[in-house]
């Protein structure tokens, strides 16, 4: 098989999706992703983590729908949380899970690919704030996340809680809601 086809076979099967949400003509859209890079690319992975950022731009200058890229982000983001392995912290505490990652979206791309599994094309616009983590035992989860639950999450980027301290009496359900979800993980 020779390289573009290699190529283009990597973008359809990291992004399956977008098929179903355009009419997107892989061998087009893979020439012109081949050609806007200065040499040809080399490494497939390097290849297929560029891509997304591609359909944004093309979305800014209105050659392609801008959920095509949201969508694009996060099936890229599931593919590595599902090939990196979690390295859970050493220290007894209340860490961040390592794997959390944020995606800001203006369509709810979860519901569309649900409803899309049932024979059912919609876009649906709603700004959100997506969170994508492997859980140590259940696997790949993601849930939107509230405010509240962006900020508690933030005041413990840099810092582990001991297992003895008290948490605020404003935050504990929200953070035993989020230790539940395995965002924040237990280790003792």
């Amino acid at each position: 098989m020779n390289a573009f086809y290699e190529f283009q076979a990597a973008l359809e099967d990291t992004f399956p999706s977008l098929g179903q949400f355009s009419d997107l003509n892989w061998d087009t859209i893979t020439q012109e992703y081949i050609s806007v890079h200065e040499s040809r690319p080399k490494d497939i992975s390097d290849f297929v983590f560029g891509f997304p950022e591609f359909l944004q731009d093309k979305a800014q200058r209105n050659e392609c729908p801008p959920y095509l890229y949201e969508l694009a982000y996060l099936e890229l983001l599931e593919m590595n949380l599902f090939h990196s392995e979690i390295v859970l912290p050493q220290s007894q505490g209340y860490h961040l899970n390592p794997t959390l990652s944020f995606l800001n979206l203006e369509f709810d791309i979860s519901q569309m690919r649900e409803e899309a599994s049932e024979g059912k094309i919609n876009i649906i616009e709603r700004p959100h704030v997506l969170c994508l983590f492997h859980h140590p035992e259940e696997g790949i989860h993601q849930v939107d996340l509230e405010t509240h639950h962006l900020e508690l999450l933030q005041s413990l980027e840099d810092r582990v809680i001991p297992l003895n301290e008290s948490i605020a009496d404003q935050d504990k359900d929200c953070f035993h809601e989020l230790v539940d979800l395995g965002l924040i993980l237990k280790i003792t």
